[in-house]
């Protein structure tokens, strides 16, 4: 890490009712007694406060900045001075806060690179505040996946890591393996080596009772809680005028597709965002699948057909109206293999006898009867979405740590160590090689929270950030 003092604007740009400009380094403070010009009080509460050209920590000034040189007002700001280590990269931090705007910040940010400043890169103030141990890892990436989460539900989960929920479990592992390994040396030290069946006994327990129960817990949190972050594909297929609009326009509750009684309305691919019980969903609503010769309309239907298999669920609307057709059971058995739904629309205009057809010659296939129109059905759609996407899946304990993919895939090394070491105090061998493992287990720990030297991987993780985060 240089000693450059770093600055970047922290806001989006745009128009806007503030926007903050961030400065971290040895020349902040210097930077913020040049440039502003703190306005002129009446009277003090207290001495230290009207100390001319002074600035204490954590208070907030307000007053203008200037243009150094023709002292040119740039803006009416409020300006804050937090003295390192006491601030968020533990340097020397000064924040300007302005009116937003895309000028206004860029001249502000402009004479604070003149006043001696450089571009902050993306993420630099975060790794900074790694980098002087404010924060670990696994906090850092927290910063990352509560900024990109999808649904309230990985926000929660995100929060807790930020407060360091997975730093205070990895320092509870490292400290329990830690104990292991010095009582391993210690005997090692002192005792014979026919005296170390007892300590081969006890970390093969406290691995097997405690150590490696809770890995494995982490590891399969992950997995089931995946779905919240990365959220889940649903693709809406069927025949030409269904209803497929309708009802993506009535799941997502807003007008996204254009809705026609003229056939083919939908060429392209619409997406939409919604959430189901805290799961985030990506829905695509398609061409409708039957035989043309328009490229255009081709062209779509081919669009279609890839989504349907990369989607987690396919939504296949049947009317009920009339009865199956063969583009529709040629359709089914093109997705046999994908997780798929019946939805039976146009429940408020149905034919009893096309009904029965379509439930006969879907009776493999979990149906639901809905009317897009109406609303009818639609919420026990959205049930049924939601216990498709999470079958089998364990949601419970959502209150706890929850690794990301980076450190599930660390978990699951040290669970596969772990694993060895067992198996070598089983099966009576040396003392000192339970020890070289028990060694590289605590290795695999310090990568999660980020206690190792490894510049490639932390510029990586960074990198991720937008500029002044």
């Amino acid at each position: 890490m240089t000693n450059d003092t770093i600055a970047a604007i922290s806001t989006p740009l745009g128009p806007g009712g503030i926007g903050v400009v961030r400065i971290s380094g040895p020349l902040a403070y210097m930077i913020m007694k040049r440039l502003f010009v703190r306005r002129k009080r009446r009277a003090s509460r207290t001495g230290s406060l009207s100390e001319e050209g002074r600035f204490f920590s954590h208070f907030v000034y307000y007053g203008h900045l200037v243009e150094p040189g023709n002292e040119n007002i740039i803006d009416e700001v409020l300006a804050i001075y937090m003295k390192g280590p006491k601030s968020f990269t533990r340097e020397d931090v000064v924040e300007f806060q302005s009116h937003s705007g895309f000028v206004v910040l860029n001249r502000i940010l402009s004479v604070v690179i003149d006043a001696g400043a450089v571009l902050s890169s993306p993420g630099e103030f975060s790794k900074r505040a790694f980098l002087n141990g404010r924060i670990d890892l696994t906090q850092a990436e927290a910063v990352i996946d509560l900024i990109n989460a999808p649904c309230e539900t990985a926000v929660q989960m995100a929060s807790r890591q930020v407060a360091g929920g997975l730093r205070d479990v990895v320092e509870g592992l490292t400290a329990a393996v830690t104990r292991l390994q010095a009582n391993c040396e210690a005997n090692l030290e002192f005792y014979e080596s026919e005296e170390h069946d007892d300590d081969r006994l006890h970390v093969r327990e406290t691995l097997r009772s405690s150590i490696l129960p809770e890995i494995t817990a982490l590891i399969k949190r992950q997995k089931d809680t995946a779905i919240f972050k990365d959220g889940m594909l649903l693709a809406i297929a069927g025949a030409p005028n269904v209803g497929k609009s309708s009802l993506l326009n009535r799941l997502v509750e807003r007008e996204t597709a254009i809705v026609s009684e003229v056939p083919g309305t939908t060429r392209d691919i619409v997406r939409d965002f919604f959430s189901i019980n805290g799961v985030p969903v990506v829905i695509c609503d398609t061409a409708g699948i039957h035989d043309t010769q328009d490229p255009v309309e081709c062209m779509g239907i081919e669009k279609a057909r890839d989504h349907f298999h990369r989607a987690d669920l396919v939504l296949l609307v049947l009317e009920a109206a009339r009865r199956f057709n063969a583009f529709e059971k040629k359709l089914i058995e093109e997705l046999k293999n994908t997780r798929m739904i019946a939805v039976i629309n146009k429940a408020d205009i149905a034919d009893d006898d096309a009904v029965d057809d379509i439930q006969k010659k879907t009776k493999h296939i979990p149906y639901i009867h809905v009317s897009a129109k109406t609303g009818a059905g639609v919420a026990e759609l959205k049930d049924l979405i939601f216990h498709d996407l999470v079958s089998g899946e364990n949601l419970g304990g959502l209150e706890g740590a929850t690794p990301n993919l980076r450190q599930r895939k660390i978990l699951e090394k040290i669970e596969r160590e772990l694993q060895r070491c067992v198996i070598a105090a089983e099966t009576e061998q040396s003392l000192d090689g339970v020890s070289g493992l028990l060694n590289d287990i605590l290795h695999f720990l310090g990568e999660i929270s980020g206690n190792r030297n490894k510049e490639d991987l932390y510029d990586h993780i960074f990198s991720q950030f937008c500029v002044g985060k």
